[in-house]
């Protein structure tokens, strides 16, 4: 495989790395992966995670380009003002798929996101016919009736209220800083809109990857919950799906992460046309 860095966008503001295959190993007709921040880590990923799977998805013969959103990483802010921190993100994740489609000659994009970095990407596939896949790594969340349930039955459980009482002998000033309350918050769309996109994306034949992690507990915390939230779809079968309970939210353990990597990768082969991989 060969990495180079790409500029892009605006003012050429916005800077990337292209990792594309040995020319002996390219997949005709596969996407080319689309990666962009995760909050505020750089595009190498947290963990390195985007970089892991760039590589690992060249040994397979895809390209994978890895950027950093304006003002984030390598890439530069933007001078004009007046679009919001999310509207920017869709317009520059539209700008890495137009320079992918001038400079490389690309045509069918696959995207994904991790947390605040699903906001964009399912925004982009919705609107953007080139994107052909998505996968959304904790993305949006809706508590259910299985999910109340679990998060009462929880203080049933004798390792919690272990853990709580020796979290009561710790010094108070400790025990509030691990009861703060989260400062970082996001905007979901309404669960019904988000019911129409997905009915819209599949209808339009787009691959789509669901992934969570126990590191949603306080809005996720059961494997049949993603079924139940969206369950005017009936999904079963018709995506990919895989919930990681005991993993954290940024997949920091290596055997964590590596599971990750293996159900990301085989997912992006099966966005590619069989007629291509019978070749």
């Amino acid at each position: 495989m060969r990495e180079r860095i790409c500029t892009f966008g605006p003012e050429q503001s916005l800077v990337g790395i292209l990792t594309e295959p040995d020319p002996a190993k390219v997949l005709p007709e596969a996407p080319t992966v689309v990666l962009s921040n995760v909050g505020l880590n750089h595009h190498v990923g947290p963990y390195r995670l985007w970089v892991e799977l760039a590589r690992q998805l060249a040994g397979r013969g895809f390209s994978t380009l890895r950027f950093d959103l304006s003002g984030l990483g390598d890439s530069r802010p933007r001078r004009e003002g007046g679009a919001d921190e999310f509207q920017r993100a869709r317009e520059e994740t539209r700008a890495a798929l137009d320079y992918l489609e001038q400079k490389k000659g690309q045509k069918r994009f696959v995207l994904m996101g991790l947390c605040s970095g699903v906001d964009s990407a399912h925004a982009v596939t919705v609107a953007d016919p080139r994107v052909v896949g998505a996968a959304f790594i904790d993305g949006y969340t809706y508590r259910t009736l299985g999910y109340h349930l679990r998060f009462q039955l929880r203080y049933l459980s004798p390792r919690r209220w272990t853990r709580f009482l020796r979290k009561r002998k710790l010094p108070a000033q400790l025990r509030e800083a691990g009861e703060a309350d989260e400062v970082y918050t996001r905007e979901y769309p309404e669960r019904s809109q988000l019911v129409q996109d997905y009915k819209h994306l599949l209808e339009r034949g787009v691959s789509l990857c669901f992934v969570f992690s126990g590191g949603m507990g306080l809005s996720f915390n059961h494997e049949g919950q993603f079924y139940e939230m969206l369950s005017p779809l009936k999904l079963e079968g018709r995506v990919t799906y895989a919930f990681y309970p005991r993993a954290d939210h940024l997949f920091s353990v290596p055997e964590d992460r590596a599971e990750l990597l293996r159900k990301l990768t085989a997912w992006a082969v099966g966005t590619v046309p069989p007629r291509a991989l019978a070749g």
